[in-house]
């Protein structure tokens, strides 16, 4: 009797002391169901261009081993141009670099690496002497940056503020906004790897008003979906296009009908599955709050 009371309570204490590990690994919260992330620490804030004059709006990409590349523009004294520095994990950070050699200023430049690091594309606008142009260029592992080039070839009026993103095998989408002499338009270009970028194409043909603010994401599958804000006369409402891998561009819609107030500036995330989020701000008639709509891939 007493060996088996003994045996009882050994259980016990076994039970008790595997329930304690449990709730101290979980944070010490009970109706916690994941293991506590380990502790992390932000390190020492250091200089990562060695320019004259002042730099501005500095844009960063990593990828999936810890590398990262950002991009900026500065002023030499004479011109504003787009400077880039990487970081290699276990390394740290390189030699700012110019990876533009333009004649007129360049602005607002933005990156995206693939997974694996081993390709980056940055993109911004640039004067030309006559209006705003979109240019990009591309860095290769072991390579290092290409040479910059036009991405898009309408003449008419500016292009300003590009987006781009990057699928893992080193394709991309790039966005921009664009004006036509009357509106601002959303127009948008593919880099194949291996082929190189194709012919800018306009994404929505609603003439009613101005489009602006595009952002663009890229599942690993090459599909992307683009977002912005655009004028109907009334109010601004946030649209959307999808891009299918292989088939191109589909057709403009609208992901908002609440028709109170304005709607701006959104953002849009794909997952690996192609399912997307995006966010935006948007005025009810007293205050501007934060929406979201989520678009589900449907799997043929």
């Amino acid at each position: 009797m007493k060996t088996k009371n003994l045996s009882l309570f050994l259980i016990l204490i076994l039970v008790f002391i595997s329930l304690f590990i449990f709730l101290i690994s979980c944070g010490g919260n009970k109706d916690s169901t994941t293991t506590a992330p380990p502790p992390g620490s932000w390190g020492t804030a250091g200089l990562i261009e060695g320019g004259t004059g002042n730099a501005y709006v500095p844009h960063v990409s990593m990828d999936a081993s810890g590398n990262a590349i950002a991009v900026w523009y500065q002023d030499d004294g004479i011109n504003i141009n787009i400077y880039a520095n990487r970081y290699v994990a276990g390394a740290g950070w390189g030699t700012a670099g110019l990876i533009e050699g333009g004649a007129g200023n360049a602005f607002v430049p933005r990156v995206s690496m693939d997974g694996s690091g081993s390709n980056a594309i940055a993109v911004w606008y640039q004067h030309d002497g006559t209006r705003y142009n979109i240019w990009a260029n591309r860095y290769v592992a072991g390579a290092g940056w290409g040479t910059a080039e036009l991405i898009e070839t309408d003449d008419i009026r500016d292009a300003r503020n590009p987006q781009i993103s990057v699928d893992g095998s080193g394709n991309a989408v790039a966005v921009w906004f664009q004006n036509d002499g009357t509106r601002w338009n959303i127009w948008a270009n593919r880099y194949v790897a291996g082929v190189g970028w194709g012919t800018a194409g306009l994404i929505e043909t609603d003439d009613t008003g101005s489009a602006n603010s595009p952002q663009v994401s890229v599942a690993a599958d090459g599909n992307a979906i683009a977002v912005w804000y655009q004028d109907d006369g009334t109010r601004d409402n946030i649209r959307a296009n999808r891009y299918v891998a292989g088939i191109g561009w589909g057709t403009a819609e609208l992901i908002e009908t609440d028709n109170t107030g304005d709607a701006r500036n959104p953002q849009i995330s794909v997952d690996g599955s192609g399912n997307a989020i995006a966010v935006w701000y948007q005025n009810d008639g007293t205050r501007w709050n934060i929406l979201a709509n989520r678009f589900n891939r449907i799997l043929l």
